[in-house]
This record gives structure tokens, sequence and C-alpha cells, in this order.
């Protein structure tokens, strides 16, 4: 009877690790921090709204984590605050929009381009052992369109953020957080050389004539 008990229980335990295996650990894959100080080329001289959907800000998304289980976070929930400062230091003032055709919001804030992003994510870990991932990549699909609707820029800006365990093991979202660090560097890099957008770059040195 006994060693029917051991056999039970190491069945049970079998059981409750099967079943903890492939769980969503939730993680938050942005931060206020993870936006990059302010570009030191002249800001564009327009006002930007950039479109988030009530929808997607509770869409949750899972991707794969180490030992078999998986991450779950809200990228665009996470990635609102950032985006906007990320905008503010490119753009002279950054307005959030919940529809590219809000006329009152559009027309208050006097826009000159809607800024549609779409984001997709990526993980993996090396670790058999560990949940939280070691690789990371964030790509936002960054579309810019003028009052009218016709697309100005059209760019994907992607960011990888790497973590090991020694690294990751006081904050389970470091690569995560850091493929968004990278996203947003390269975003504002992107929009602030944009030829598109009218940016105006920091002048360069006149060429000194040589006398003959």
């Amino acid at each position: 009877m006994r060693a029917w008990f051991t056999f039970a229980a190491r069945c049970a335990a079998l059981a409750a690790l099967v079943a903890l295996t492939g769980c969503a650990h939730p993680i938050l894959i942005a931060t206020e921090k993870s936006v990059p100080p302010a570009a030191d080329a002249k800001k564009v001289d327009k006002n930007v709204g950039f479109v988030i959907p009530d929808a997607l800000l509770t869409k949750e998304v899972i991707t794969p984590g180490g030992g078999g289980d998986k991450v779950s976070y809200l990228p665009y929930r996470d990635l609102e605050l950032p985006l906007y400062s990320t905008l503010s230091n490119v753009f002279a003032n950054a307005t959030k929009l919940k529809t590219a055709d809000d006329r009152a919001a559009i027309d208050k804030a006097q826009l000159s381009y809607i800024l549609t992003p779409e984001i997709t994510t990526d993980s993996a870990s090396d670790s058999a052992l560990t949940w939280p991932p070691t690789r990371f990549t964030v790509n936002l699909t960054c579309t810019v369109t003028d009052l009218s609707g016709k697309v100005v820029l059209k760019k994907v800006i992607t960011g990888q953020g790497n973590a090991e365990f020694s690294e990751f093991k006081s904050n389970f979202s470091l690569s995560a957080q850091r493929a968004s660090e990278e996203m947003l560097k390269n975003l504002q890099k992107t929009l602030s050389e944009a030829p598109e957008l009218g940016a105006l770059l920091p002048a360069q040195p006149a060429a000194v004539a040589t006398a003959r």
C-alpha cells in the first residue's frame, strides 16, 4: 500500500510539472526609461498625431520563453507612453489619436502628419531551466501620412535585445526592454533624418576655399 502511495505521489508531482510547462509569464516590454535622449538635430517643425485604438491597448501577445514556458505582454500599452515621448523628441508636438479620422482632435492639435504604428514581436531563450527570454525582437512598421491620407513615409524599425541569467535575475523583462530601447532609438533617428518630413539636420561645416 505504501509503495502505491509513493507511486501515486510521484505521478501527481509529474502531472503538476507538466501542467506548469508552457504557462505564460507576464512581462513589461517597455518603461519610461526606454525613451532615447532628445536628438541633437533640430525638431521637425510640424505637429504629429499617432494612432493607437483602445482595442490594441488590451491586445495580449504570447511568445516563447525558456524551459518550454512562454511570456505574455501588451505591446501597444507598454509602448504607448515611450512612443509618445520619442515622437515629442522629434516633432514640435505629439498627440495620441484613437482613430485616424478624428477631425476634431486633428484640427485642435493642428496636426500635419498622422503616424500609425504596427507592432510585432518575437522572443526566444537558450535556457532549458529558466523562463525569461534571453533574446527579444520588436518590429514597428511606421506609416506616416499627411492629412489627405497620402503616405509620406513608411519604414520598418527593428530593435533587438539580449540578456543572460546573471543580468535578468533581477529584471525578467530585461531582453524585451533592451529591444524596445533600441527600436525607439532607431525610430527617433529615422524620423529625425527623414527628408520626407522636412527634418532639419545639424548644419555641415562650410568648405573653406583654398587660394590658388
